[in-house]
């Protein structure tokens, strides 16, 4: 049951009738290599969200956030990032509504990494409300569920799911005659390998050095699945799998107790509950 193509009283029915649950994916627009398009975030959890549906229409579904946290990756031109802060206000504002209007149990779909942190700070004031919150991190979920399917950045992964979604989006021809194991062609120095997310390595050690990703990676994939290996039948069998994995959990979610609210530390994002009557000023 999708928000933008239901009218207003049936969403109220739907929590009129005691359900409040509630998934909202949040992706980002943001480069994936030169093959992929921009919008890969947004897209896989997209396309996960209809199989969800197709295997259960009774859940509601919220509008899907199409920006992220990707300021690291605005070297690229198409990258379109909202950053940490202003990610966790409008997650978190949206989610106040939805609480207003019956939501108890929502489901933070989430297709990028550094969505993590500010997505996992609306899930803890949400958890003081008395509310319980799932943050689905598909890509590692998936290489959990299988881990022939882990994978790095617009690498074999994520290309594998975007030709599960439509071979038509991805340009294999420009991964042609590319340098680079890991989609990595930039060292700090010779004695300063980069290898991976903004880290360098040294005497077998990991050192974080923060620096944007155009600076390493000139394509703009990054894994250690190599871009080259993704197919259609990793992808299908993939999102298949993963939406699956996620229709089991959610009826195992709907089912577990609600925890009490705590008191509010914080006012934050979600903080406007604070006002409401029954809330718990610290």
């Amino acid at each position: 049951m999708r928000i933008e193509t239901s009218t207003w009283p049936a969403v109220k029915r739907y929590f009129d009738e005691g359900n409040d649950l509630v998934i909202l994916a949040v992706g980002s627009t943001e480069e994936h290599g030169r093959h992929n398009p921009l919008g890969v975030d947004t897209i896989a959890p997209n396309y996960l969200l209809d199989l969800i549906e197709a295997a259960d229409p009774s859940i509601l579904i919220a509008p899907t956030v199409p920006y992220g946290a990707a300021d690291d990756l605005v070297g690229y031109p198409g990258t379109l990032s909202i950053g940490y802060r202003l990610l966790y206000e409008v997650v978190g504002r949206l989610c106040d509504q939805l609480y207003d209007y019956g939501a108890r149990r929502f489901v933070l779909l989430n297709g990028h990494g550094p969505n993590i942190k500010p997505l996992s700070q609306v899930g803890e004031e949400l958890d003081r409300r008395g509310c319980r919150c799932a943050l689905m991190n598909w890509w590692l979920m998936a290489g959990e569920i299988n881990p022939a399917w882990r994978g790095g950045h617009g690498a074999g992964e994520e290309t594998s799911a975007m030709l599960a979604v439509d071979p038509a989006l991805v340009d294999m021809s420009e991964l042609e005659g590319e340098r680079g194991e890991m989609g990595i062609v930039n060292d700090v120095s010779d004695a300063l390998p980069s290898d991976g997310w903004s880290n360098v390595l040294y005497k077998g050690v990991h050192v974080g050095m923060p620096r944007d990703a155009v600076r390493y990676a000139s394509n703009g994939w990054i894994g250690p699945d190599h871009a080259k290996t993704a197919s259609k039948e990793w992808g299908d069998a993939m999102m298949r799998g993963t939406a699956d994995y996620i229709v089991d959990f959610l009826q195992e979610f709907r089912r577990c107790p609600l925890p009490e609210p705590l008191p509010v530390r914080s006012a934050g994002a979600t903080g406007t509950f604070a006002e409401k009557p029954g809330a718990i000023r610290a």
